[in-house]
């Protein structure tokens, strides 16, 4: 039985899904999801479902370490280039995509 909490959990999520897809073809992605993420009283005030907001806190930690290949530096350990970038978010939309449809 699906119940009010599980609905606005998925509500809730589908717009970081979204985002998340717009990386394969936006790069706009990490400013969207930033901003996005800002305004997000729902998972900012912790009434997200813990499976969800595991997935998107590391999401955003992943978004936070992204740097443009302009600025990117191989040698730090603080910044990941889009191709790292992607691969995380794809594991993440995938884990999230999963979680919506149980």
């Amino acid at each position: 039985m699906v119940d009010e909490k599980n609905i606005l959990d998925r509500v809730c999520v589908q717009k970081y899904v979204y985002l998340i897809d717009l990386i394969l073809s936006a790069a706009i992605f990490d400013l969207c999801f930033i901003q996005v993420r800002r305004k997000d009283e729902y998972w900012l005030t912790g009434e997200l479902d813990e499976r969800f907001s595991e997935i998107l806190n590391t999401t955003f930690l992943d978004v936070d370490e992204y740097a443009p290949s302009e600025l990117y530096d191989p040698n730090s350990k603080f910044n990941i280039d889009e191709t790292e970038l992607k691969n995380r978010l794809e594991k993440h939309l995938i884990r999230l995509k999963s979680e919506i449809l149980i």
